[in-house]
């Protein structure tokens, strides 16, 4: 069984960790645009800063979300973000793994950020992140 499926099987099976992600997804959609999310509130959530399951979860949350059209840009892109500040935070000493696929959710939405055109005449988001997301949903089944 490859990492993926297992991972959208734990997804699946653990309905307290998934209601867990959907809280702190809650709890992200009700701070103020400008406000980040600080690495003691990720670790409130998540229990600890180097808790990868929560980081795998809760991205795979905000990509389905973003996919259907629950959640925009602008929200998934800052809270991925917040995170991956978390997760480099949580490397420990010679431990600098990062979560997958955390980290492909977490390109996929940095994609977004850049125009590749000078003339910025260029949608990146459409462009990048939007095939990126689709592609990870319908390969991971979600």
């Amino acid at each position: 069984m490859t990492l993926d499926v297992m991972l959208i099987h734990s997804f699946e099976r653990n309905a307290y960790r998934a209601r867990a992600m959907h809280d702190f997804l809650e709890f992200a959609l009700n701070k103020q645009p400008e406000e980040r999310i600080s690495h003691g509130e990720v670790a409130r959530w998540a229990g600890a800063l180097d808790n990868w399951a929560f980081y795998n979860v809760t991205a795979l949350e905000i990509a389905i979300g973003y996919y259907r059209g629950e959640l925009d840009y602008t929200f998934c892109d800052g809270v991925m973000n917040d995170l991956w500040g978390a997760v480099q935070a949580g490397f420990g000493p010679g431990n600098i793994q990062v979560p997958e696929p955390f980290f492909e959710i977490y390109l996929a939405f940095d994609a977004g950020e850049y125009h590749r055109k000078p003339d910025k005449s260029d949608n990146p988001v459409a462009d990048f992140t939007n095939p990126l997301i689709a592609e990870l949903v319908t390969r991971l089944g979600l």
